[in-house]
């Protein structure tokens, strides 16, 4: 793999290039490419603190839309040593980059792809390459409860937030906005 930060380094073909990989990693979800992102934006280059990735994360669910509208917080936030015309251009590189490669695909595969469906392996492939990507999606849960607070508040709190998610008697984004100002309040508290 191309080392772009030695190629290119301080620059923003370094973001593009990143998040472009993120985006044609990702198959059945965005939450796919999370623990990718993580490893490279905090735990190797430390563009965002675990903090501010979690954050952006939890905010991010509660946006309407696709997962990768993260992209753009993640790209901005990674460019927060700039000017602000820099995080601009980093969120809007970011969030182009990632859609990028499943436009592409789209265009390029959209022609053939009644011809090539009707192939009896590909619902086969199809099939595993969901479950695959629900595995990779448990990882990813595994990664983030892992990069936490290892604390028993915070595992209590996860798991009052699972149930009130599971209940469906919240609506996501009004429980991430509940949550957001729960965990404000504790913040000054404790």
């Amino acid at each position: 793999m191309l080392d772009s930060d030695a190629v290119f380094p301080d620059s923003l073909i370094v973001l593009f290039e990143r998040f472009y990989r993120y985006g044609y990693l990702v198959f059945g979800g965005g939450q796919v490419v999370v623990p990718v992102m993580q490893g490279e934006l905090v735990d190797q280059t430390g563009l965002l603190t675990a903090e501010e990735f979690l954050s952006g994360f939890g905010l991010v669910q509660a946006l309407p839309g696709p997962m990768f509208s993260f992209a753009a917080f993640a790209g901005g936030l990674s460019e927060n040593h700039g000017t602000i015309t820099r995080q601009a251009l980093g969120a809007l590189l970011g969030g182009f980059a990632i859609f990028l490669p499943g436009t592409l695909l789209l265009f390029c595969v959209h022609p053939i792809w009644e011809k090539f469906k009707s192939l009896p392996w590909v619902p086969k492939a199809l099939a595993g390459l969901n479950a695959t990507a629900g595995g990779l999606i448990g990882g990813a849960l595994v990664v983030i409860l892992l990069g936490i607070d290892q604390s028993v508040s915070t595992y209590v709190f996860f798991l009052l937030t699972l149930f009130a998610l599971m209940s469906r008697k919240i609506p996501a984004p009004i429980l991430v906005i509940l949550l957001g100002i729960i965990s404000w309040g504790l913040s000054l508290v404790l």
